[in-house]
């Protein structure tokens, strides 16, 4: 199944959608015993490319793995652009910055200039401890996420860590998505937040054999038994999508621009699981 479909099937087939949201103070405390850091990027260098090779070395990419630059099948307005002097990428205070703004003259008919960066090239691991610290953007139309896709290229699964809406800052998605025996299974969990635009906070996804819980800055919100396929390496994915006339998020107001700035991307191993491969 192609890559672009893991987006349509989040927005309109979704075909279990979890109410159960709750505030993070209301459940457990994520504990960092018993884990060993296998990646950080604080972007204190900031290395990407549409190949995601840069000097020869492995570094952040800036497509999707069969090369696309949207999701058109999501009613997507948004191209994602490479780093460059017009690009969407800053790194400021040693932050990044992945800015969607209007541009004119774009492939496909897309409106918007944003930006999208994964580890497919860089880093890959199964199971795990998987986090960003970030400040979301707020606007209708505005669409971060944080995601993990299998590095075999294969779809489902696929693991959304935080996903939201920009007209809704104070709620996020939580996600899985699988093909267990099959039949599609597809669980969206809204999670009530503070502002998410006011300030940076920590999103994160616990991901073992039997369970996967879902952490807002060390808090858990959610959990959920592991889906029979998700069994195999996946990497990293945040990008800013900006959402068209007929998408979830609904189009953006005429001029509208936003900015999704990250801190940092860290994942970690459980010390039980150090043989499970990358």
């Amino acid at each position: 199944m192609e890559l672009r479909l893991a987006f349509a099937i989040r927005t309109i087939g979704v075909v279990c959608m979890t109410l159960a949201g709750h505030m993070a103070a209301a459940q457990g405390r994520l504990d960092r015993a018993g884990m060993h850091a296998t990646f950080s990027d604080s972007f204190e260098n900031f290395a990407a490319s549409a190949s995601g090779v840069v000097d020869g070395r492995p570094a952040w990419r800036t497509t999707y793995i069969g090369g696309d630059r949207t999701l058109p099948n999501n009613h997507e307005a948004e191209w994602y652009t490479d780093p460059g002097p017009n690009g969407p990428f800053r790194i400021i205070n040693k932050v990044l910055q992945i800015t969607a703004a209007p541009a004119a003259g774009l492939p496909r008919g897309a409106t918007y200039r944003s930006g999208l960066i994964t580890s497919e090239r860089l880093f890959s691991q199964r199971y795990g401890y998987f986090e960003m610290r970030a400040q979301l953007p707020r606007g209708r139309g505005m669409w971060p996420a944080f995601w993990l896709l299998p590095a075999d290229g294969n779809w489902p699964p696929e693991i959304d860590v935080m996903e939201m809406l920009g007209d809704v800052p104070t709620t996020y998605y939580v996600s899985l998505h699988g093909r267990a025996d099959g039949k599609p299974l597809d669980a969206i969990t809204p999670v009530q937040a503070p502002d998410l635009s006011a300030g940076f906070h920590v999103f994160g996804v616990a991901w073992r054999p039997d369970r996967i819980r879902f952490y807002l800055d060390d808090a858990m919100v959610h959990e959920s038994a592991t889906f029979a396929d998700m069994r195999r390496p996946m990497y990293l994915l945040v990008n800013l999508a900006v959402g068209g006339d007929g998408s979830w998020p609904g189009a953006p107001a005429a001029g509208v621009a936003g900015v999704y700035r990250i801190a940092w991307i860290r994942a970690w191993q459980f010390d039980d699981l150090r043989d499970a491969g990358g």
